[in-house]
């Protein structure tokens, strides 16, 4: 039998009954987090989907802004310097217009007797060059309301010589920019003779818009005649792009503004920015898109409004599951980890019921066949005097006694925790501690441990009937058990400022101070002790009683060598007589 390996492998039973769970719990963990990220992938695909679509009405909106600001600007160029040839390929006429007389080509106005360009939007002055001279002619609006109208009628613009208040219109760094930046552009694009063309560019770091149209001569001359418009005219005309109908669907808008829909921004070629719908709104969803040269090389950047993104989808745009599936993830996680915990302490609780079952099994089973051991003999006749039958009574007795004292602790371990303090009485501790060591001493005696108690007188207390005989017998049992044979078991009673103390001490090993706390534990065992058997319940039963009557139960190092046991023990409280008493 002693080779039988029945134990290790209800160990390994033991140890496969408690992994599976751990695999089942680790297994849904895995597919807790595949599946989060499955939903993930899932809401951030279904969001590329629809921020492409975002961006294509971004990029649909920049197109139709870029087209319909095109149409605009090619109205305005049309009706500002459109009368120059009529539509003819060659002038022919030996008197060249003069930059004034294009003023006369507006449409008149009979409500305030001024021309008036049907596009609303005013040239601020007319001009003309010769390609190939510094000739710079010049026509200026007379009208006293430069937005409201233009006038070339007044005697003031009518006179040959321009005055310098006029004049200054285009300010000699102007004049130089436009002669320079114009002749070199005709020369080298090479432009047809006919069409218009925007100019933008910076002088003295201010925006300038100019339009203008070629006329060649039939003698060989090329004139450029153009209107210049305001910073303010021309941001009018792109707000009005912006502003107008047609620019986006209904669908699109659902009855909001175009400029609530998109931003849009217009920039010239070197990047400064010339109009901005919403400043400091940004977002991903934008698109670019470039004019071409002869809308001046516009840039226009249309952008989605952010807050407008969910609502220009049917259903919005797919909100993000992430913090939730994180959530619940680490939620399931904090779950099965607990759940593992649990197990895991589930098993190593079996595993000391295994053992305890196991102990007390054994610690029943010897005193069961002394026991019946010494039965046997008396049933025989074997012992025939009167001294060995006394012999076989007195073992009988002792067995007896060890076989309750471990009922009693197993029948106590079972109530730990539901102790009745209306169940306590009066108890004498010195007395009581001193009849109960005398009990065991035939217990202490068959191990050849010797008994000493030394008591001082104590108070009375209100202590369980079985109180003191739990703390004591699963003191001095531990101590018998635990030391050497031959050793001297001390204990000691006495007071200490509002306490009763107990203690004992033994000749043993003593416990390792990595072992007084835990010691005390259910089912555990200290080192030094662990060769030795035992249930491991003794020492819980000691505190748990303790701690019941308001004590507190400690070992340390006794002045022998060995353990010393300490039980402090609070004594009662002085009850006041009821009013009216005498004292």
């Amino acid at each position: 039998m002693a080779g039988w390996h029945l134990p290790s492998l209800s160990e390994s039973l033991r140890v496969r009954r408690f992994r599976w769970p751990l695999f089942v719990l680790l297994a849904s963990i895995g597919l807790t987090a595949i599946a989060a990220m499955e939903a993930q992938r899932t809401v951030r695909s279904q969001r590329t989907v629809a921020e492409r679509a975002l961006r294509e009405y971004a990029s649909f909106a920049a197109w139709s802004y870029a087209q319909h600001l095109v149409d605009t600007l090619n109205l305005i160029e049309r009706e500002s310097v459109g009368a120059v040839n009529h539509g003819m390929n060659m002038h022919t006429n030996p008197e060249v217009p003069a930059a004034r007389e294009l003023a006369h080509y507006l449409p008149m106005n009979e409500e305030c007797m001024c021309h008036r360009a049907l596009s609303g939007v005013n040239p601020d002055a007319f001009f003309a060059i010769k390609i190939g001279s510094n000739a710079f002619d010049v026509g200026v609006n007379t009208h006293p309301d430069a937005a409201d109208g233009w006038e070339v009628d007044r005697p003031l613009a009518m006179s040959m010589s321009m005055p310098a208040s006029l004049d200054r219109t285009y300010d000699p760094l102007e004049r130089r920019w436009l002669l320079d930046s114009l002749t070199r552009r005709v020369r080298r694009l090479g432009e047809p003779d006919h069409g218009f063309t925007l100019v933008v560019g910076h002088v003295a770091n201010q925006p300038r818009f100019f339009a203008y149209t070629l006329m060649p001569t039939s003698w060989g001359d090329t004139m450029v005649y153009g209107a210049r418009y305001s910073n303010a005219t021309f941001v009018r005309v792109l707000e009005g792009v912006l502003d107008g109908s047609g620019l986006l669907p209904a669908t699109f808008t659902e009855g909001r503004r175009n400029r609530d829909v998109v931003a849009v921004r217009i920039r010239d070629r070197a990047g400064n920015t010339l109009f901005d719908s919403a400043p400091g709104v940004t977002s991903p969803l934008d698109a670019h898109v470039d004019l071409p040269a002869r809308a001046g090389l516009l840039g226009v950047d249309a952008v989605i409004r952010p807050e407008l993104a969910g609502a220009l989808l049917i259903g919005g745009l797919p909100a993000s599951r992430l913090p939730f599936l994180f959530g619940l993830l680490g939620l399931a996680a904090a779950l099965s980890i607990v759940a593992v915990m649990q197990l895991r302490r589930e098993g190593e609780l079996a595993h000391l019921r295994g053992d305890f079952v196991s102990s007390v099994s054994h610690e029943l089973r010897t005193p069961v066949a002394q026991i019946r051991l010494y039965l046997e003999t008396l049933q025989l006749g074997r012992a025939s005097t009167d001294k060995q039958r006394a012999w076989s009574l007195a073992h009988i007795e002792r067995e007896t006694t060890r076989l309750a004292h471990l009922v009693e602790n197993v029948l106590r371990f079972s109530s730990l925790g539901r102790d009745d303090p209306t169940l306590r009485e009066p108890t004498d501790v010195t007395a009581e501690v001193s009849r109960i060591v005398d009990e065991y001493r035939p217990l202490a005696a068959s191990r050849r441990a010797t008994m000493c108690v030394t008591a001082e007188p104590t108070p009375s207390m209100s202590l369980r009937p079985d109180a003191l005989r739990h703390i004591v017998l699963n003191l001095v049992d531990n101590a018998v058990k635990y030391g050497p044979a031959g050793q001297t078991v001390r204990v000691g009673v006495g007071t200490r400022a509002n306490d009763v103390v107990i203690t004992v001490d033994d000749q043993g090993p003593g416990v390792a101070r990595a072992d007084r706390d835990r010691i005390w534990r259910a089912f555990t065992r200290g080192r030094a002790a662990q060769s030795n058997g035992g249930s491991g319940i003794g020492l819980t039963i000691v505190r748990e009683v303790a701690e019941a009557h308001g004590g507190s139960a400690r070992v340390e190092e006794s002045a022998g060598g060995g353990a010393r046991f300490v039980v402090a023990l609070p004594v009662d409280p002085p009850v006041d007589p009821p009013a009216g008493w005498p004292a």
